[in-house]
């Protein structure tokens, strides 16, 4: 998959998307009050990978952790 314009700028710039421990997006998402399936229907994947996220069984990659972090960002402001 070819890397978006934002991902070349990111690249270029040496921005690194850091996601928070597992423990803390489960406690920011909790935070919310939002469920596994809510974040997971906001950035496009399946309940069972935000589920995977949170305890690091895996982790998002590409498009789908620039996502994933934009999320966690805007519940760390909301917290």
């Amino acid at each position: 998959m070819p890397a978006t314009p934002a991902e070349k700028i990111r690249s270029r710039m040496g921005v690194r998307l850091e996601l928070p421990q597992p423990d803390e997006r489960r406690r920011l998402r909790e935070a919310a009050r939002l469920s596994q399936q809510d974040i997971a229907d906001a950035i496009g994947v399946t309940r069972a990978a935000v589920g995977h996220w949170e305890t690091g069984y895996r982790s998002p990659r590409g498009r789908l952790l620039a996502n994933y972090v934009d999320v966690l960002r805007v519940l760390q402001g909301a917290a």
